[in-house]
């Protein structure tokens, strides 16, 4: 009697355990559902389709347009007004530079420039950083074994090797270059700035021989950055593809296609995913670009 209880306690465990364990798992299921939607949707919602049939896709969102927009303006001052400061010393520089007020406007503007530029550099650090260490993220600029194979896989394509270029996903390994290298440049900026800005102060911490090697430094780093946005830069995004993404924040899906081969299959990809299961969820017509809602960027 004694034994028949025992075997069908056991028996309830046994049974209790299993449905514990089916429970458990159709609850991981579904988090990994619901995970894969809210992918899903940060995804697909980059989609707009307008009234005239066209699909337009958000490549940035408004924070990365209006830092883009202060770095571009900020460094244009900076540029300008350091460069005649450098060169002052010929008479047509130093006539320009009478124009514009004298030496001690033109040095107000840049350090006003400057701390736009210091401002912009640490809010886009404070980003880097949210995206690493609170949503665990590498970001689509962090370098990958993808882009060594891509740098290889376009070379080979320009001495006429391979039959195309390489497919790119949301960045391409020469724009992660210059990207790293604007940061780069961004620390050497700034930390030369500073010292040459507060002479007094630093010599009181460091040697004096401190304060020439950073005007040095300063002044060659100020025209390598120049010579690499007009020569680089503006010859990728303006002339070769004549990419405004950065500025109306989206692209076409032709564009995609032909820019961001990958990033497009992705989102494509999500958004058919959505609209099997959340058809109700996809964004509606829209008139025109202007008057689309604006997402965060994923």
């Amino acid at each position: 009697m004694i034994m028949t209880s025992i075997k069908k306690i056991n028996q309830t465990r046994i049974v209790a355990a299993r449905e514990n364990e089916t429970i458990d798992l159709q609850r991981i299921k579904q988090d990994l559902l619901e995970k894969r939607i809210r992918e899903a949707r940060a995804q697909a919602f980059r989609i707009i389709t307008l009234l005239d049939g066209r699909r337009i896709i958000r490549r940035f969102s408004l924070s990365s347009s209006y830092q883009h927009l202060v770095l571009l303006t900020s460094f244009t001052l900076l540029a300008f007004t350091g460069l005649l400061q450098t060169f002052s010393a010929h008479e047509t520089i130093a006539a320009v530079i009478n124009f514009l007020g004298g030496v001690d406007d033109l040095r107000t503007v840049h350090r006003i420039a400057a701390l736009s530029l210091i401002i912009v550099s640490v809010y886009h650090v404070w980003i880097i950083l949210e995206t690493w260490f609170v949503k665990r993220r590498c970001g689509g600029m962090w370098p990958q074994i993808k882009d060594f194979y891509d740098l290889v896989h376009m070379i080979l394509f320009n001495l006429d090797r391979r039959p195309e270029p390489p497919k790119f996903d949301r960045f391409s390994f020469d724009e992660k270059i210059e990207y790293w290298a604007l940061l780069w440049g961004q620390i050497v900026m700034i930390t030369t700035g500073v010292i040459m800005w507060f002479p007094l102060l630093i010599t009181q911490l460091l040697p004096g021989a401190v304060i020439p090697v950073a005007r040095a430094l300063h002044r060659w780093e100020a025209i390598l950055a120049v010579l690499s946005i007009l020569i680089w830069h503006m010859y990728h995004t303006q002339i070769k593809t004549r990419n405004t993404s950065i500025f109306t924040c989206f692209m076409t899906e032709d564009e995609m296609l032909h820019e961001h081969p990958l990033e497009y299959e992705r989102i494509i990809s999500a958004y058919e995913f959505l609209q099997r299961v959340e058809p109700q969820k996809i964004i509606p017509f829209a008139p025109s670009a202007q008057e689309i809602p604006h997402q965060k960027e994923p």
